[in-house]
Formats: structure tokens, C-alpha cells, sequence
């Protein structure tokens, strides 16, 4: 008990300290758009305002330009049409449910591109056509239209213009993470003895590093926006698009240690002889994945991968097992691991 709760205040500490700079800029957003819309414009009750700063910054510095452009543009909508929905219906239960319906689906009709990202813009359209009607008052829409710009705008002036995320520190986080959930998978594989037929732990697995895959590929695109809207990074737009490109193949070797995962465990339940060189191979991409998680070398990481594939060259060996599945599972990792590590001169993907 005392073990897992030491466990959980260290994880709780660890998502503190990364989302420190992330909370206090969202913290001066919300108090910078309240002072605007409340003291300087004279708005009663602006709430709009401080919300569209808060929920645009977050706790995240991920796709904060994207998203501030969702609310803004979802507010507009669901202003615009929940004021329609009040003319024609009033502000009856009816009416509710009419403001949601067209608020919906004007948002779906709206929302590809940018728009069809999340949720963002739909719920905003459709929350603020509710709150239209809720909050009925003359002239209240224009109001709360102008307090979502304000917010939306001070998102982007401190998260786009002044302060915009660092995309390679955004890249190497993510990786860092994938590359962490690869050492646990590759670590945690038996290549010999009795093994249990684990389909739930494979499942999980699978889903942990799919969910870092997609945690990496939200990270990309940030990067992307970042150095094509924030002047501050306009100069790291080569050196971000490089690391995207040498990345991609980060997603293969994921895959192969999925695929390596799945063929080894089915190897040894059959009981097939697999080379002893594998287990070797294995435990040096484990390690080669633990540096990277760790944000050590890379030329160490890359000499491991390098190791690995060697031991596993079956034009050097004569042996049984070295031209099965599990083994080109294996190669396929370290060849995918040096493909996405690049030249090791190169500069990473983060610092």
C-alpha cells in the first residue's frame, strides 16, 4: 500500500513538473483576459473570456494555436446560432434541443481540416448555443462573441507570438516516452522456458505504445505549426522537418517490436529452438531504447542497435533459427532504430 501510493505521488510529482510552465502561463492568460474584457471593456460578467484562455493553454503546450482557433471559431458558430434558435423558437426546452441539433450539426458541416481535429469545435459550438439561450439577454451574443476573441486572442499572443512551445524539446518528450515503452516490452520478452499464453499482456502492450505513438504524432504536428506561425521558431523549420522525416521511422520500429513481441512468445509456446544469439540481440535494443528513453547518447544507442543486428546477420550464422520470424522481427527493430537515429552527428529530433 505504502509502496503504491510512493509510486503514485512520484508519478504525480513527475506530471507537476512538466506541466509547471504550461499551468502559469495559463494562469496569466485567464487573469490578462478577465482584466481586458472586465476592467477595460467594462463586460459585467465575461466569463467567456478567462474560459476561452483556459481551455485553449491548458495544461498542455500541444496544438495551442490549433485549438485556440477551434473555440474561437466554434463560439462564433454556436453564437451565431443559438441567437437564430432564439428568434425563432424562444428559449423553451424545445428550443434547447433545436439549438443543439443545429449546433451539432453545423459544426460537423464545418468541420474538416483543422476543425475535424477532437472535439474542441464541437463542443464549443454547441456550448455556446446552449448558453445563448441559458444566459438570455438583448445584445448578450455579440458580447460573448467579443469575449471569446479576447480570450482566444491572448492565447495567441502568449502562446503563439511570445512564448511559443520549443519543438524539438516537444519531439524529444515524445520520443523519449515511445522509446521507454519499447525498453519495457523489449525487456520484459522470454525467449526460453515455460511461458504463459498472455493475451492481455500483449493487448496492453500494445495499446501503451500505440497511445505513445499517438502522443508523438499530436507532438509533430504541433512542431509543425509552431515554426510556420511562431516567428520566435521560423528559423528551426529545416532542422523540425528533418527530425519529422528521420522519425517516421520510429512508428516502424515500433511496429517490429510489437511484431517481435507477438512471434517470440508464439515461437517458444510451439517450442521452437530460437537462436541464443536472439536473447543477446533483444537485451541490447531493450538498452539501446533505455538510453534514448533516459536522453543519453545516441552514438551509444546507435552502437547497440548496430550490435544487435550483427548478432543476428544470418549470413554469419549457420545455426537453426536465424532465418525465422522472430529474428527478422528483431533486425527489422535495430535497422528501423538506426534508420530513425539518422547520422550520428545529426542533430535529434530534441536537444
Amino acid at each position: 500500500m505504502i509502496v503504491t501510493l510512493r509510486a503514485a505521488a512520484r508519478a504525480a510529482a513527475g506530471r507537476f513538473r512538466r506541466a509547471r510552465w504550461a499551468v502559469a502561463q495559463t494562469a496569466v492568460a485567464v487573469s490578462v483576459s478577465w482584466f481586458v474584457a472586465h476592467d477595460l471593456l467594462g463586460h459585467p460578467q465575461p466569463f467567456f473570456a478567462p474560459i476561452a484562455a483556459a481551455v485553449s493553454l491548458s495544461a498542455s503546450d500541444v496544438l495551442r494555436g490549433q485549438r485556440a482557433v477551434q473555440l474561437m471559431s466554434g463560439v462564433a458558430l454556436g453564437i451565431a446560432l443559438g441567437s437564430l434558435v432564439e428568434a425563432v423558437a424562444g428559449t423553451g426546452a424545445l428550443a434547447f434541443a433545436l439549438a443543439a441539433l443545429c449546433a451539432v450539426y453545423g459544426a460537423l458541416a464545418f468541420g474538416g481540416g483543422p476543425f475535424g481535429q477532437g472535439l474542441m469545435f464541437v463542443n464549443q459550438t454547441a456550448a455556446s448555443a446552449i448558453l445563448i439561450l441559458a444566459l438570455h439577454q438583448p445584445g448578450s451574443g455579440t458580447e460573448r462573441l467579443v469575449d471569446a476573441l479576447i480570450g482566444g486572442g491572448v492565447v495567441v499572443v502568449i502562446g503563439v507570438l511570445l512564448l511559443p512551445a520549443d519543438p524539438h524539446r516537444l519531439l524529444a518528450g515524445a520520443e523519449r516516452d515511445l522509446f521507454a515503452e519499447l525498453r519495457d516490452a523489449l525487456s520484459g520478452l522470454r525467449l526460453e522456458g515455460e511461458v504463459e499464453a498472455d493475451a492481455d499482456r500483449e493487448l496492453a502492450v500494445g495499446q501503451r505504445i500505440h497511445a505513445r505513438l499517438a502522443a508523438l504524432d499530436q507532438a509533430r504536428g504541433t512542431a509543425r505549426q509552431v515554426v510556420r506561425v511562431a516567428p520566435r521558431r521560423w528559423r528551426a523549420r529545416a532542422s523540425v522537418d528533418e527530425a519529422i522525416a528521420r522519425g517516421r521511422h520510429l512508428t516502424l520500429q515500433a511496429n517490429a517490436v510489437l511484431s517481435l513481441v507477438r512471434v517470440a512468445r508464439a515461437a517458444v509456446e510451439a517450442g521452437e529452438r530460437l537462436p541464443g544469439a536472439l536473447g543477446d540481440a533483444v537485451a541490447e535494443l531493450a538498452g539501446a531504447c533505455g538510453v534514448l528513453a533516459g536522453g543519453g547518447s545516441r552514438g551509444d544507442a546507435a552502437a547497440a542497435a548496430r550490435r544487435a543486428e550483427g548478432l543476428l546477420d544470418p549470413a554469419r550464422h549457420a545455426g537453426p533459427g536465424y532465418r525465422g520470424p522472430a529474428v527478422y522481427a528483431a533486425r527489422a527493430c535495430a535497422r528501423d532504430l538506426l534508420a530513425a537515429l539518422g547520422p550520428v552527428g545529426a542533430v535529434p529530433g530534441g536537444g
